[in-house]
């Protein structure tokens, strides 16, 4: 990115938390996966700062929380099933998973609360 933005030019970079929406990344641990998320894992808070910073010195990072209201399992279901881990469980992997999440919105009476960790980062190219 450094190479092709302008002087002065701005670059905006989002990237999401390690305790991002913790909540459903914990049920994909039926498919032996780490109960976080897995796009933080590979380019978080850390990882995004350090990496701007080492390109343009100078970085800005505001942070905004927000949160989800679910009251549809089967939308749980199918946004972690369609991507790895989830996209390749086999059948019975599937069935727990449905369980786990059935689970999950028995103990908080069908509405699941998810938190959101999402920051933007700023950078400007010296000129």
């Amino acid at each position: 990115m450094s190479r092709v933005l302008k002087p002065g030019g701005l670059l905006a970079v989002t990237t999401n938390g390690a305790g991002n929406m913790r909540e459903i990344y914990a049920l994909t641990t039926v498919f032996g996966s780490a109960p976080s998320d897995p796009a933080a894992e590979a380019f978080g808070y850390d990882a995004a700062e350090r990496l701007m910073r080492s390109q343009f010195g100078n970085v800005t990072m505001s942070q905004h929380p927000a949160s989800l209201r679910i009251t549809e399992p089967e939308d749980v279901f199918l946004a972690l099933t369609s991507y790895p881990p989830g996209d390749g469980a086999c059948e019975t992997q599937l069935v727990i998973f449905r369980q786990a999440i059935a689970d999950a919105f028995r103990r908080c009476n069908g509405v699941l609360e998810v938190r959101r960790e999402t920051a933007l980062f700023l950078s400007r190219k010296a000129a």
